[in-house]
């Protein structure tokens, strides 16, 4: 079955179904922190130091916030598939910004490469969408009947 088969269940779809569930269940389990500074002070405070002091970020809270509601919520659009593109591209973002941030120099050989893998797939779903098993491919389809 090749990648670009018009088959029913076509091996692109499948790949990008597997692609979705893997990206998103990642970014859900990273971006759950996202909860946790609402309500832990210790995380807060780990995030200040490390976003503010660390990264060099101003506004550090309001930038750990950002990042890790966009891995959040970024994987689960992707996982969904609804709105697949914007969640996809939530997580490119963080992703690179990460990448060149934090994980370029001592840190590349463990998170860098971890980033820069986390951002290429979001690249390849941004490029593909969400695929034929996705709640975006359900919408359009009922947008079309109408």
């Amino acid at each position: 079955m090749a990648i670009n088969s018009p088959d029913k269940y076509s091996a692109r779809d499948i790949v990008i179904l597997i692609t979705r569930i893997w990206l998103g269940y990642i970014m859900i389990k990273n971006g759950r922190f996202f909860f946790k500074l609402i309500y832990s002070e210790e995380d807060r405070a780990f995030f200040t130091q490390w976003f503010g002091k660390g990264l060099h970020f101003p506004f550090p809270l309001l930038m750990a916030y950002l990042a890790k509601g966009a891995e959040f919520f970024g994987g689960l659009l992707v996982l969904i598939g609804m709105f697949t593109r914007v969640g996809a591209s939530l997580i490119a973002f963080t992703m690179f910004i990460a990448t060149v941030t934090a994980n370029i120099g001592k840190n590349w050989d463990v998170d860098g490469t971890i980033t820069v893998s986390i951002c290429m797939m979001a690249l390849i779903i941004i490029y593909w969408g969400g695929g034929k098993y996705s709640l975006d491919s359900v919408a359009r389809k009922n947008w079309r009947a109408k």
